[in-house]
């Protein structure tokens, strides 16, 4: 029988601190952390998934049970490699990809079930019914992979399968991070991106114990599915959740993974469970998952992320652990950074069909840690970011809010102008409203508007803590350049949008139209927001 074992084989995907890559084995990986720069694969589902099968294993060894303890593996700057040694030498058993009694995040062979192509694990690679989104790999002869493949394969579908389908012993529920996105703070190397992200191990964890909490592979008695859910028996059980019964196939010489079986296993209970690395949303039945969209950048909603107490919003958990970081820092207890990276990985569904998937994000934003204890500043981040909003609708299909003398009323936005007056006198006179939203969508202005602000938010991000006026107040040097460049944007995305229409008479008119209302509500949103920061530049002797 063919084995490979996690612990020794190459299969996580590492970028080394010289810059190239290599696939190590979980106790090299672990081990040589802090000479490692990071994990890195294509798909951002595997990376999140292996990062929280690393969490489960150093929680278990390492806690931390409190700060203190925390501050010591944090000056140490390396794992323990004996401990780590002794813990994968005890457990070498449960971590064998293939083994015939516990294959690794596995279930023994499913009596009765359908082989399916491997490549079904892959959420990236389209087989069956999947979105035309993804690749698609045939059905009938499907290839096989090498076996570091389907590892990956197997954690990220355990911890990202989508519910919805029929299946057995129950229909398919959603695994722990389909719904909402995951937040990690990134370090220097490997090592402070796990240390980041290992929170205090302790009854303050935001989820509930209801037995001995061990990881899947340490627990001798598994348990069984049931339709109302099971409920965790605590944290690294939950980072360790089996969300499916995944049985692979092992063929040939070398050997691949050609064909696997895929079934409902646990699902976790109608009771929110409050992953620490999700941002939550208040809904009608309480805290739900802040959900991913298709559409929207992640940074655009960071003063979600941010907020330090909210009535709509909880951001997430491991942020509250960062803040104590960094209050050890300004202490002068460790060497740490102000500054950290974070990255946002999650999947976007289609709007009322759960299991339809438009995409994966994955991005990477700044985060100067002074944002997660001052709330001042994650107002102004938030003011900045509701200019950005209300120019971006000057681009949609839709109405803007002007402001009168007496108070704000609404009126149609240029694009809408510029749709109406082209498709008016192919309809009688008054476009269809649907035909004017298509008409809009079809030049994406927004699309191009949004692209060209990102970098220019990492920028605002960055800055903004440094900028602060003698009342403590923050801003105005960096808001001022912050509207330029939304001005910039925003000007630049309706320029590409109208010059790709045709230079006719009739639709030159239409432009003309569209632009003296988009000219005039720019300048009119722009100065409505910069007008206070530039008297207090203008106080301060200029920028």
């Amino acid at each position: 029988m063919p084995s490979f074992n996690l612990i020794d084989e190459d299969w996580v995907p590492c970028v080394l601190a010289d810059g190239s890559s290599k696939l190590l084995g979980l106790r090299d990986a672990l081990t040589n952390s802090h000479d490692i720069k990071e994990i890195s694969d294509s798909s951002p589902l595997v990376v999140v998934a292996i990062l929280r099968l690393m969490l489960a294993i150093l929680h278990g060894n390492f806690g931390p049970e409190n700060m203190s303890r925390w501050l010591a593996l944090w000056q140490a700057g390396k794992w323990d490699a004996a401990e780590l040694a002794a813990y994968f030498e005890t457990w070498r058993h449960r971590f064998d990809l293939f083994d015939q009694d516990r294959p690794f995040y596995q279930s023994r062979e499913l009596r009765g079930a359908e082989r399916h192509p491997v490549l079904h694990l892959a959420t990236e690679v389209s087989s069956g019914n999947n979105p035309t989104l993804f690749d698609h790999s045939s059905d009938d002869s499907p290839p096989a992979v090498t076996p570091d493949v389907a590892a990956r394969y197997v954690l990220a579908t355990q911890a990202y399968s989508i519910g919805g389908g029929v299946s057995t012993p129950f229909n398919l529920s959603d695994s722990p991070l389909t719904r909402g996105v995951s937040v990690f703070a990134v370090g220097d190397n490997l090592f402070q991106t796990l240390a980041l992200n290992l929170i205090e191990y302790n009854e303050s964890l935001p989820l509930e114990r209801s037995g001995p909490d061990v990881p899947i592979w340490e627990n001798d008695y598994p348990e069984e599915p049931y339709s109302a859910g099971t409920p965790t028996k605590g944290y690294l059980d939950y980072l360790t959740w089996q969300s499916r019964n995944i049985h692979l196939f092992p063929e040939g010489d070398p050997v691949g993974v050609r064909y696997c079986q895929i079934q409902q296993r646990l699902k976790l209970p109608k009771q929110q469970y409050l992953d620490p690395f999700k941002c939550f949303q208040r809904g009608e039945k309480g805290l739900v998952p802040k959900a991913l969209s298709a559409d929207r950048a992640v940074w655009r909603d960071s003063h979600a992320l941010l907020q330090k107490a909210d009535s709509d919003f909880k951001r997430p958990e491991v942020f509250n652990w960062l803040a104590r970081v960094d209050d050890r820092r300004r202490a002068g207890q460790i060497d740490a950074r102000p500054e950290y990276q974070v990255v946002v990985a999650g999947l976007a569904t289609a709007p009322g069909k759960a299991a339809s998937v438009l995409l994966w994000r994955h991005e990477r934003l700044p985060l100067p840690l002074k944002y997660l204890e001052d709330e001042r500043l994650i107002a102004t981040l938030e003011e900045a970011l509701h200019l950005a909003e209300g120019v971006g609708r000057l681009l949609g299909a839709g109405c803007v809010q002007v402001q009168g003398k007496t108070k704000r009323f609404q009126v149609p936005s240029p694009m809408w102008l510029l749709a109406q007056e082209v498709l008016a006198k192919d309809q009688n006179g008054k476009a269809d409203s649907n035909a004017v939203r298509s008409f809009v969508a079809s030049l994406s202005p927004t699309r191009s508007y949004w692209a060209s602000l990102g970098i220019s938010f990492n920028h605002l991000v960055t800055e903004l803590p440094a900028d602060t006026s003698p009342d403590g107040e923050y801003g105005a040097s960096v808001l001022l350049r912050w509207a330029r460049e939304v001005g910039r944007a925003a000007r630049q995305a309706f320029r590409q949008a109208t010059d790709s229409l045709d230079h006719s008479g009739r639709w030159l008119k239409a432009v003309s139209i569209a632009q003296d209302s988009f000219k005039r509500l720019l300048n009119s949103t722009i100065n409505e927001f910069t007008a206070p920061y530039q008297q207090e530049t203008e106080e301060r002797g200029g920028e």
